[in-house]
């Protein structure tokens, strides 16, 4: 089937972050209702899954729907201040049927105006959903270290690939490691063909699928005006038969700024059959207008 995307990207940490990170051993907080005591105080954040742990002094810990109303102060990489965020809501995830996934409603505390506001942009249901990825993850979609966790929203490219089903902490009974296919899948999202940079626009319209099945191609892509337009794995696009917006990118720069594409480019290069005739794994497939 065929979905609108719209690409990963960090704004204002104080008013609408989309990725907050921070060090568990440095993260302070403080649970709603009456006032808390010493024993009350968060002395660890942990991640499994989309599912805040958290560790209270007492030795309780708190985890999902338990969280309801609490008020997290994470210490930010980069010296940014610390920031306050509040968990509305905590459901699972409606896209996901075996209920691992849990997805929460949060709001930030802007600290010019001391108001709480919107942590993430609508989705393309119009909802607004955060979960914590474990790591420290960049805007781009790397991991740069297992400690710590990442706030990411639905309506990014890391939320986005995590809600399709590509979870990056799930391994398979055969050992199939589903983090390789979510990096592939923000790759995607991004039209990230170099591995170095995103070429994509917001609101674009693509048709992905997998080796796994976990997606499957729509049956009829003539009707929406698709064509196939790369094959993807964890590092960036395997082959590339055109690019999705010309003005960000073309063939032509590929093969002048991308040297392992050199020999990837266009339709007779380029499609889900001759995908697997490049020495890289192919894991995920789009097409696009």
């Amino acid at each position: 089937m065929s979905r609108s995307i719209c690409a990963f990207r960090v704004l204002g940490v104080a008013v609408a972050a989309i990725a907050l990170a921070c060090e568990p051993a440095r993260a302070a907080g403080e649970t709603s209702g009456p006032a808390a005591g010493t024993e009350d105080r968060i002395a660890d954040i942990s991640v499994v899954g989309t599912d805040f742990r958290v560790r209270l002094a007492s030795g309780r810990v708190l985890t999902g729907r338990d969280l309801v109303g609490a008020r997290l102060k994470l210490d930010v990489q980069g010296g940014v201040a610390p920031q306050q965020v509040r968990i509305d809501a905590v459901v699972n995830d409606p896209l996901d049927p075996s209920g691992e996934t849990l997805i929460y409603r949060m709001r930030a505390l802007a600290p010019e105006s001391g108001q709480w506001q919107e942590l993430c942009n609508p989705d393309a249901a119009g909802e607004r959903w955060a979960f914590p990825l474990r790591g420290l993850w960049d805007a781009d979609g790397y991991v740069l270290s297992d400690r710590g966790l990442t706030l990411t929203c639905g309506d990014g490219a890391m939320g986005k690939c995590t809600r399709w089903g590509y979870k990056p902490w799930k391994t398979l009974a055969d050992g199939t490691r589903l983090s390789d296919y979510h990096q592939a899948c923000v790759r995607m999202v991004n039209a990230n063909y170099c591995g170095d940079h995103r070429t994509t626009r917001d609101g674009m319209l693509i048709d992905y699928w997998d080796t796994l099945g976990i997606a499957k191609p729509d049956p009829e892509p003539q009707r929406l005006g698709l064509e196939f337009e790369a094959a993807w794995g964890p590092n960036g696009a395997v082959c590339v038969a055109h690019t999705r917006v010309p003005e960000h990118a073309t063939l032509e720069g590929l093969r002048r700024d991308c040297p392992r594409l050199r020999d990837r480019l266009g339709p007779g290069s380029c499609s889900p059959e001759t995908a697997a005739n490049w020495k890289e794994p192919v894991l995920l497939f789009n097409r696009s207008r």
